[in-house]
């Protein structure tokens, strides 16, 4: 096994906080994650993991090897793909993250769809909130980020990528779902499921608010919960209603488990946008995948 198997194992542990899920992502069985890492902690002489509670954390030491990792795989990446690029084939490895919005339903198709036309690549999405994701992105864990939020850093370039709404949505056994349309006054009052800070959509719920001299605190949230599919199981059980990406909740809507609610005068549509960092080029990979991807986004979005 070579090192660079090893230092890849140790970023998939770290960013999965698991060996059992870092060895379901690479295809290994958990003895054989659990011995590159002891082989690679035997290298640095040094420990670079440690278990808190239910999760793998890295060491100030591996946090460290970590960092240093990412680059190298990256580097190694790039080598690949330009040699390739010279026959005029494309190979090599592309690491992309999204937000649950595009993450969950526009990006998954659009990377298979990608694959299929080039069968020698390998293709990874990281979803997670918009911080966690543009975070990646700063530090060169991935190359591209589909997020819905703008950061100012002038170490990241942002380029619009596709339209997206935030719709209000709730269970078919909702006295809602009889009248389809509420005043934005009920709105106020009702149960509200947010997903956690840091993703674009509460950012978005956020920004209107304020326009409207409201804050968060003025709701009434009863609960607080991960990214969609947290927030979408909690409303399919009765717990409340929530504002969500319509590109994340479109299966639901169209199975009629989740059932759509208009609220008069209050319209939340925001931008989805591509990210990566201005301070490397993008490979030849990378960008002919987000050119494929400004060319299919539409019929992979639904329209």
């Amino acid at each position: 096994m070579s090192r660079m198997d090893e230092l890849t194992t140790l970023c998939r542990v770290i960013e999965a906080k698991s060996f059992s899920r870092a060895a379901e992502t690479l295809g290994l069985t958990q003895p054989a994650v659990s011995m590159q890492i002891k082989a690679l902690e035997e290298a640095y002489g040094a420990e670079l993991l440690h278990r808190s509670g239910f999760e793998i954390l890295p060491t100030e030491v591996g946090r460290l090897v970590y960092e240093y990792a990412c680059q190298i795989l990256r580097l190694y990446e790039e080598s690949q793909q330009q040699v390739q690029s010279l026959s005029g084939r494309l190979a090599g490895s592309l690491w992309i993250g999204a937000s649950s919005g595009p993450g969950e339903g526009l990006l998954p198709v659009l990377l298979g769809k990608f694959k299929q036309e080039h069968p020698a690549i390998r293709v990874g999405l990281r979803v997670g909130d918009s911080r966690e994701i543009l975070e990646a992105v700063f530090s060169r864990q991935l190359e591209l980020g589909f997020v819905g939020r703008l950061r100012r850093d002038r170490h990241l370039t942002f380029e619009p990528f596709l339209n997206d709404q935030l719709v209000l949505v709730a269970p078919a056994s909702h006295p809602w779902a009889r009248v389809r349309t509420i005043p934005y006054e009920e709105l106020l009052t009702a149960p509200l499921i947010l997903q956690q800070q840091g993703s674009g959509a509460t950012s978005v719920l956020q920004d209107a608010l304020r326009e409207q001299g409201l804050s968060l605190r003025e709701l009434n949230v009863v609960m607080e919960l991960g990214l969609q599919e947290s927030a979408k199981a909690a409303v399919q059980a009765g717990f409340g209603v929530t504002l969500i990406s319509r590109l994340g909740v479109r299966e639901e809507l169209e199975t009629g488990k989740l059932v759509e609610i208009d609220v008069e005068g209050f319209a939340l549509r925001r931008q989805i946008y591509v990210c990566y960092n201005r301070s490397a080029p993008l490979s030849s990979l990378a960008q002919t995948f987000l050119d494929f991807a400004n060319q299919a986004k539409g019929g992979a979005s639904g329209g």
